[in-house]
């Protein structure tokens, strides 16, 4: 049964409360990702704050290159920012922040976050998050952050995410309204993003989330593979991976999964 959004742009105008974030919005029933039009966007100069959201992405992306299941049921936002370099490998802590807030505000469920920036729910995925960048020279000319939330539908009926995905349906037992967890979404990004912004460090809430930190585990980065005790994470989101020969490797982006 296809899920019916309550997101429209005069419901999310009507109700808005932020300074900034959402008050540039654009909707699309169905799009082939909501990156794509916030890059173009964000490379005409839209504002910074602007949000692209899609009912549907036919071709929604995920990190390292992986397609993102994307039916309706899910909320697709991609947001334009314009940090200073020095923040902007925070954004993904950002983002995983904001929605990791979102769905325990909305659902009163618990979220950790699985490093560098999964949300889950009961050790299962439930928010996934990208982020891309262009430079300009030494500062940076745009960012976006790509999230997507599985609000509305059954991870069970994709076989190829059933046992590692979940959604605020299933773990409620009903459906949510999409337009509760975007405007609080909205919200959150605003709320972690000025508190970056301020030189607040956003990097320890974040780290105290993360789930993945005291376990063995195997971090794959492209064709690399590094095997070891997830240690900690720097201050700009790296794990710090000791390996079993006591050095310590600094590791910036991969795949994270468990060691027996």
């Amino acid at each position: 049964m296809r899920t019916k959004s309550d997101i429209s742009p005069e419901a999310v105008s009507r109700r808005l409360t932020t300074k900034f974030v959402g008050r540039n919005f654009f909707y699309y029933p169905s799009v082939t990702t909501t990156m794509d039009v916030a890059r173009k966007e964000a490379k005409e100069g839209a504002s910074e704050g602007t949000v692209v959201v899609a009912e549907e992405q036919t071709t929604g992306r995920a990190r390292l290159g992986r397609t993102w299941i994307n039916p309706p049921g899910v909320v697709a936002v991609s947001i334009i920012l314009r940090p200073e370099m020095s923040q902007l490998l925070r954004l993904t802590m950002v983002a995983a922040l904001a929605t990791s807030r979102t769905v325990e505000k909305v659902t009163g469920l618990k979220t950790t976050i699985k490093w560098p920036n999964d949300v889950l729910i009961r050790g299962k995925k439930v928010s996934g998050i990208l982020t891309e960048s262009a430079l300009r020279g030494q500062s940076v000319d745009w960012a976006v952050i790509g999230i997507g939330i599985n609000v509305n539908f059954d991870p069970k009926a994709y076989p190829e995410i059933a046992d590692i995905a979940t959604s605020l349906s299933v773990e409620l037992g009903k459906e949510v309204s999409q337009l509760e967890v975007l405007l609080h979404l909205l919200n959150e990004v605003e709320f972690f993003y000025s508190a970056l912004l301020r030189g607040e460090p956003v990097h320890e809430e974040w780290r105290s989330k993360l789930e993945t930190l005291g376990k063995v585990v195997q971090v794959k980065t492209g064709t690399d593979v590094e095997k070891g005790y997830a240690e900690s994470v720097d201050n700009d989101g790296a794990l710090l991976l000791r390996r079993s020969d006591g050095t310590l490797v600094r590791i910036v982006a991969g795949e994270v999964t468990l060691r027996p």
